[in-house]
């Protein structure tokens, strides 16, 4: 029930619907970058972990069907993420979810389910407040703690590539292939590196992807290539991160889905003091009502409420 819980809480119900992922550049050629800038991406990456500063996020997630025609936006994530001296350290997101394919009643049914939700992570812990389990908690609290999770779970959407790991960043981009100009993203001219690289190569050298994957991929899905572009600024900042992989559930709905994960970084160096709820408005597990009654929504998705 807790590690249930915990799934629907991170990413809704979704990996219900779709297979295991583990189962079967060149700088702005005007030169108008100051001498002392970073020259490259990854140590402009790096002068960023600053304390009480961070980066903006937006992001899409999308499921793309059969012949690359049908595209279904399958969840939307946005807000601040906050560095320390080595990285990520604190997020304030808030993110919402969407079924394919779900018909109106059922989407009803189960609409508090996928109702915009906030999550709050600092030091290493979780705290999520969302209409799903609004009616199980406790009067007066309205954020559920959780350990914090590298990824939401469920999500097969996830960004692959996450360019805010420096070895990542670093291991992708001397993979690249391509190269082209890449339009004005928040307010600078950015060059696209473009490439791919294998979900073995990205689970040795990625946290993200081994929290998602959970365990060592098989022979055959770390020999999957994930496709990626990286738009870089004029600063050497990335301001954009695509990753798309292809799983084939041929034999079982004998259809191709791609994953693509679209993510937009900005405001750069913006200062953030993420801070956890106040303690009075905390429940933990132990303290939710799972057995609220008909209404629950825990009960509604067990079948065991009307």
């Amino acid at each position: 029930m807790r590690r249930m819980i915990a799934t629907l809480t991170g990413a809704a119900a979704v990996a219900l619907v779709v297979p295991a992922l583990v189962a079967p550049a060149n700088a702005d050629p005007a030169n108008t970058t100051p001498a002392s800038a970073p020259t490259d991406p990854v140590s402009a990456l790096r002068k960023q972990f600053r304390p009480g500063h961070g980066v903006k996020l937006g992001e899409q997630a999308k499921l793309i069907g059969e012949g690359k025609t049908e595209r279904v936006i399958f969840s939307r994530r946005g807000g601040v993420l906050e560095f320390g001296g080595k990285g990520v350290a604190a997020s304030d997101l808030t993110s919402t979810f969407s079924l394919p394919g779900t018909d109106r009643k059922l989407a009803e049914e189960f609409k508090d389910l996928f109702a915009p939700s906030r999550t709050i992570t600092v030091k290493g812990v979780s705290y999520t407040s969302s209409a799903f389990y609004a009616e199980a908690m406790p009067e007066g609290k309205k954020w559920l703690r959780t350990p914090a999770e590298p990824v939401s779970p469920g999500n097969p959407a996830q960004q692959m590539v996450n360019p805010l790991e420096p070895a990542t960043l670093k291991a992708v981009l001397a993979r690249t292939t391509a190269r082209r100009a890449g339009g004005t993203w928040d307010g600078t001219r950015t060059v696209v590196h473009s490439g791919t690289i294998t979900l073995g190569e990205l689970y040795r050298l990625s946290p993200t992807v081994r929290g998602l994957l959970g365990a060592k991929p098989s022979a055959k899905s770390a020999a999957l290539k994930v496709s990626w572009q990286l738009y870089i600024g004029s600063d050497q900042l990335v301001r954009r991160a695509v990753s798309s992989w292809t799983q084939s559930t041929r034999g079982l709905t004998s259809v191709d889905l791609t994953y693509l994960n679209d993510s937009r970084y900005s405001g750069w160096g913006v200062k953030s003091s993420i801070k956890a709820p106040p303690a009075a408005q905390v429940a933990d597990f132990d303290e939710l009502d799972l057995e609220g009654g008909n209404d629950d929504p825990f009960a509604r998705i067990l079948g065991t409420g009307n």
